[in-house]
């Protein structure tokens, strides 16, 4: 989670969900949904306040096959 209320964003240490998905917009859809889930859990006036925003990235792990 961000915070863009500063000249500058502030984020939070992120964690990886350990998701996995077929492809990109599968993954970038689930992304959108848990964040909205997530700011629709935080009161609004300090959304409003912080202006928060959930930063999130799909990327392509390379797991070796064993």
């Amino acid at each position: 989670m961000c915070s863009f209320a500063n000249t500058q964003p502030v984020c939070l240490d992120g964690q990886m969900l350990g998701l996995e998905f077929e492809n990109y917009n599968d993954c970038i859809l689930e992304g959108y949904t848990q964040s909205h889930s997530i700011l629709s859990n935080v009161d609004d006036k300090e959304v409003n306040e912080q202006k928060l925003a959930i930063r999130f990235i799909c990327k392509e792990i390379k797991v070796e096959k064993i």
